[in-house]
């Protein structure tokens, strides 16, 4: 029987056969690579779960902050006067704020001359500029103009902090300006002169002036000047933070306001709201991630540890034991974690030092545990990844095997195609063969036809 692919000599079809057992050949090879997905689809999973947690911990970080639950939040009645900041040292009250003056950079003018005067010249003629503890020195014994003084004092080296400005004015007169780097009166430019330069020789003034633009009577007026509550206060800056405990007064203009200070329950309630999210998002994700998979198994076990550390007990931490007591709880329905905001605030109120405890103390705390437990996890040499090391061990092995099983493959291809050539050898031998009987019996039939 003749077949549609003829061979060589046989008429068998060596290379469709010889396929066909390839392909069975090949199953393991499909059933390894099949492994090696789903393993891939394991650790693409697990790294899905570490950002998971990951991100569950970030949320911890708040809730580990004593600060959190001591928030406090600040109002300035015109912040065209002032503004005002606090932090948890602040306590909650008002105060009457009159802000009389506000600090100043010192700021000294000489007199108007023509731009080609120069100053100094002699041996020894020097300008020494000094605030506070820091002086530059500018040797005059080269007369300048203004400019090239201004140039000379404005260079890297002038570490006093002083500028130096030039106003032209008419008739190509000028001014030189110097100005301190820093506000109040500890800070003012103060001089001092060598040879003969002298306090008369540019006539340095004041150029300082209050909000009604009348010129400062001392040097004294460079601080600013308030009035909190019937007590004067004088800073040398406008950032005022060691008047009232806990906020930090920025001045802006002279004027009257009130400055108060109450409790932030926001930033504990938004803190906890944060986590509940966090972990229901954690949640759902478990629930997927044995799909995409992971080992249910290992979800499982990291599901129950977390809501152990949730619904477990803290003992000696003041008035709350459970976090329930605080407004966390599980709904029977749906299993979703949910927050009740107004049960941590009334708490907070009751009890402030107690929630503080119940989420923060270093020992035993409920963001504090949960923190740990999370780091155990998802830390770099944690559970997950310690479970990922496993699975790129066997990917690895998949690696070798499939080489193994590649070269062992072609071998079998090139044996089986060896064995179908001298079958077709073979077969095309027995078909001569076959033709030359046929042929003899032919002739053999003749014969005896014609004898007859």
């Amino acid at each position: 029987m003749a077949l549609s692919a003829p061979g060589l000599g046989s008429g068998l079809d060596i290379n469709g056969i010889v396929a066909q057992l390839m392909e069975a050949e090949r199953l393991p090879l499909a059933k390894l690579n099949q492994k090696e997905a789903e393993t891939q689809a394991q650790i693409s999973s697990y790294g899905s779960l570490k950002g998971g947690l990951s991100a569950l911990q970030g949320a911890m970080t708040a809730l580990k902050d004593a600060a959190t639950f001591q928030a406090t939040q600040s109002n300035s009645s015109d912040t065209s006067i002032f503004t005002v900041s606090s932090d948890t040292g602040a306590e909650p009250s008002s105060y009457n704020v009159t802000v009389n003056g506000l600090a100043q950079a010192h700021k000294l003018g000489s007199d108007e001359v023509a731009s080609t005067a120069t100053f100094g010249g002699g041996v020894g003629d020097s300008l020494t500029l000094t605030v506070d503890s820091n002086s530059f020195t500018l040797d005059l014994s080269t007369a300048m103009t203004l400019a090239e003084i201004q140039t000379a004092i404005n260079v890297d080296t002038n570490q006093s902090g002083v500028t130096a400005g030039l106003i032209s004015g008419d008739g190509d007169n000028q001014t030189l300006v110097l100005t301190s780097g820093a506000t109040g009166f500890s800070d003012r430019v103060q001089l001092s002169f060598g040879g003969a330069v002298n306090s008369a020789t540019f006539n340095f003034n004041m150029l300082n002036v209050d909000s009604d633009n009348v010129a400062l009577s001392s040097e004294a007026e460079l601080d600013a000047s308030l009035t909190i509550d019937g007590v004067s206060v004088t800073r040398s800056s406008n950032s005022i933070t060691d008047v009232i405990s806990g906020l930090t007064l920025n001045i802006e203009s002279a004027g009257q306001a009130t400055a108060s200070i109450s409790k932030d329950d926001a930033s504990a309630t938004s803190a906890v709201g944060n986590f509940v999210t966090s972990y229901n998002n954690l949640k759902t994700q478990l629930a997927t991630l044995g799909d995409a998979g992971a080992s249910r198994g290992v979800l499982r076990n990291i599901e129950s540890q977390l809501r152990g550390v949730l619904n477990g007990g803290a003992s000696s931490l003041g008035e709350y034991s459970y976090v329930s007591q605080l407004g966390v709880t599980t709904n029977a329905e749906t299993g979703a974690t949910e927050f009740d905001a107004s049960i941590l605030t009334t708490a907070m109120k009751d009890n402030p030092d107690s929630v503080i405890s119940f989420f923060s103390d270093e020992n035993n705390g409920f963001a504090v545990k949960l923190d740990s437990l999370i780091e155990t996890m998802a830390k770099t040499g944690g559970t997950i990844d310690s479970i990922v090391e496993g699975a790129q061990s066997r990917i690895s092995s998949f690696d070798r095997n499939r080489e193994i099983l590649e070269n062992r493959l072609e071998a079998t291809e090139q044996r089986y195609l060896k064995e179908f050539g001298i079958l077709d050898g073979l077969m095309a031998n027995l078909s001569s063969t076959s033709d030359f009987l046929g042929r003899q019996l032919d002739s053999l039939a003749s014969i005896l036809e014609r004898d007859r």
